[in-house]
C-alpha cells in the first residue's frame, strides 16, 4: 500500500511490479501519475480513520512518497499492518523546527534557526541571525514555495504578512559552494546502504541537474555519509531518506533539510545503479 499519488509513487508502484508485487493505492484523488499504474485505487480522505483502516486491511505494508500526510493517518494504518517509515519518522521530520531540534540533539550540523510565531519573534530572529535569512512555513514548503528570503530587517514585517502563518522558522542563510545529498536505505535488521553524495544545481528554487560522481566532493562524501548514517540510525529509519547538505566554501557541512522518502537528486539510480532508490524503497 502506498498513501500519496504523485511521480515518486508511480515510480515506485512501477519497481514494485517488476517484483511481481501489487501496489494498492489511497489517495484524495481521482486521478493521478500514480492512479495510472497502481493495480488499485481507494479514494478518501486522509482524515477519514475508517477508509484508513480498510485500506491497511488490504495490504501487507504500507509507505508513502510524500511528507506531508497526516500523522492521524499513518498512526491508524500502523495499528494494522506495518508502516515503513514509521508516523514517528513523520513526525519529527514533516515539521522543520523539530527537525532541526532533532539534528542538534544528535549533535549534527544544520543550518542556523529560530522558531518565529509572531511578527515581533521574527524581528527578534532577524537581529540574532543578521540578514540576509530566509523565512520558510514550518510544513508544506517545497520548491520554494512557502518561503521568503529577507534581505534588511526593515522587511521582516511584510514578509510575515506575506507568508501568511501563524508558525514558521527563520533559517540563517548559508554562503554555500555545493548542495549535495545522500540517500541513506535502512533495513529491519539495522543494514544501511547508500547513494552519493550527489551533486546538485537548482534553477528557480527546483532541482535542474543532479551529478555522482563529483570530483569537488570526494573529500566531504565520506562525512556525508556518515552523517546520512547517523541520522538515519537515530531516527530509526526502515526505509529510504534522502539527507540534503549545503558545503560551505571552506569545506563545513550542514544539513539543510531530511526528506522519508525517494528524491529526485536520485533519479539517476534507476539509471546509473544496480538498483534504483524506488526498488530499495521496494526491499
Amino acid at each position: 500500500g502506498i498513501f500519496g499519488s504523485g511521480q515518486l509513487g508511480r515510480m515506485f508502484t512501477q519497481a514494485a511490479q517488476r517484483m511481481g508485487y501489487r501496489v494498492h493505492l489511497f489517495s484524495t484523488d481521482q486521478a493521478s501519475p500514480t492512479g495510472e499504474a497502481a493495480d488499485s485505487q481507494y479514494h478518501a480522505a486522509y482524515e477519514d480513520m475508517d477508509a484508513v483502516a480498510g485500506f491497511a486491511r488490504e495490504v501487507e505494508v504500507i509507505t508513502f512518497e510524500f511528507e506531508n500526510v497526516p500523522l492521524s493517518a499513518l498512526d491508524r494504518a500502523q495499528q494494522l499492518v506495518p508502516v515503513r517509515p514509521s508516523a514517528a519518522v513523520l513526525k519529527t521530520v514533516q515539521h522543520r523546527v523539530r527537525e532541526k531540534r532533532f539534528l542538534q540533539q544528535i549533535g549534527v550540523t544544520c543550518t542556523p534557526f529560530r522558531a518565529v510565531s509572531s511578527g515581533s519573534d521574527l524581528q527578534h530572529a532577524v537581529s540574532a541571525l543578521g540578514c540576509p535569512v530566509v523565512l520558510k512555513t514550518v510544513q508544506e514548503g517545497y520548491d520554494g514555495k512557502g518561503q521568503v528570503r529577507i534581505d534588511k530587517a526593515e522587511d521582516a514585517a511584510s514578509a510575515w504578512k506575506s507568508l501568511g502563518s501563524t508558525e514558521a522558522i527563520l533559517e540563517g542563510f548559508v554562503d554555500f559552494s555545493h548542495e549535495l545529498s545522500i540517500l541513506a536505505v535502512r533495513g529491519m535488521d539495522g543494514s544501511i546502504a547508500t547513494y552519493g553524495p550527489i551533486a546538485n544545481q537548482h534553477k528557480q528554487h527546483i532541482l535542474d541537474v543532479s551529478v555522482v560522481p563529483l570530483r569537488a566532493l570526494a573529500e566531504v562524501g565520506p562525512k556525508a555519509i556518515e552523517i546520512a548514517r547517523t541520522i538515519v540510525t537515530q531516527l530509526d529509519v526502515i526505509g529510504i531518506i534522502c539527507v540534503e547538505f549545503f558545503l560551505t566554501k571552506d569545506g563545513q557541512l550542514f544539513v539543510n533539510e531530511i526528506a522519508p522518502r525517494p528524491h529526485n537528486s536520485g533519479h539517476l539510480t534507476m539509471d546509473a545503479f544496480v538498483t534504483s532508490q524506488f526498488e530499495q524503497q521496494v526491499r
